[in-house]
C-alpha cells in the first residue's frame, strides 16, 4: 500500500463527490474505519456535511465501532435518504 497502514487523514479529497456528476456508490473509507477513535469528529462531520451536499450518489459508511457512532450520530447531519 502506497502510505502504509498507519490512520490517514486526507481532507483534500473531502470536496471529490461534488465534482462527479454522473451518479455513483461511494464506499467511504473502504479500508478503514471513519469512526476510529484516532480520527477527530471535526473530520467525521466534513465527511457527513459532503454526504450532504452531494445527495445524488449513495454513500455506503461501514464500521466496527458502533458505540463511537451511537455517542456520535446525534451530532452528524444525517443525508436524508439515510437507511
Amino acid at each position: 500500500y502506497e502510505r502504509g497502514f498507519d490512520l490517514q487523514l486526507r481532507p483534500e479529497r473531502l470536496n471529490q463527490p461534488l465534482e462527479w456528476k454522473r451518479l455513483r456508490l461511494i464506499f467511504v473509507n473502504s479500508m478503514s474505519d471513519l469512526f476510529h477513535p484516532d480520527v477527530p469528529f471535526g473530520f467525521i462531520r466534513r465527511v457527513f456535511d459532503t454526504m450532504v451536499r452531494a445527495d445524488w450518489h449513495t454513500f455506503q459508511v461501514l464500521t466496527k465501532r458502533s458505540e463511537r457512532l451511537g455517542e456520535l450520530a446525534s451530532q452528524l447531519p444525517w443525508p436524508v435518504y439515510t437507511t
